[in-house]
């Protein structure tokens, strides 16, 4: 049996790790907005759209749409959705690997039984 075969996939290992770094982040700006809230009593207004322009992301244009309403929410709730959606993938390519892996083996036994 080779000794990779129990191993998780490196892909949905790479897609976990983006989904938790992303997680990450979202908590960040969870606490600096939590923060801010209790000293000054004002939530801070940093839309997904402020950020992207400020990390050098061009901004697509349009009026209206599903685009303009997602850029228009609040940073934090959509770094924290995009890394749960993202995690979540990682985890079931992890858990579908496992589960192959358990299907083979009950196979395996079924057939010397």
């Amino acid at each position: 049996m080779d000794e990779d075969a129990g191993k998780p996939p490196l892909l949905a290992l790479v897609v976990l790790f983006i989904g938790a770094a992303f997680i990450t982040v979202g908590v960040c700006f969870l606490t600096f907005g939590l923060y801010a809230l209790v000293r000054t009593g004002l939530w801070p207004d940093y839309p997904f759209s402020k950020m992207l322009s400020e990390i050098g992301l061009p901004l697509p244009q349009g009026g209206e749409g599903p685009l303009a309403w997602l850029l228009a929410q609040s940073a934090c709730v959509v770094l924290l959705s995009i890394g749960t959606v993202t995690a979540a993938i990682g985890a079931w390519l992890i858990a579908r690997h496992n589960r192959r892996l358990r299907l083979a083996a009950a196979d395996t036994e079924a057939a010397a039984a």
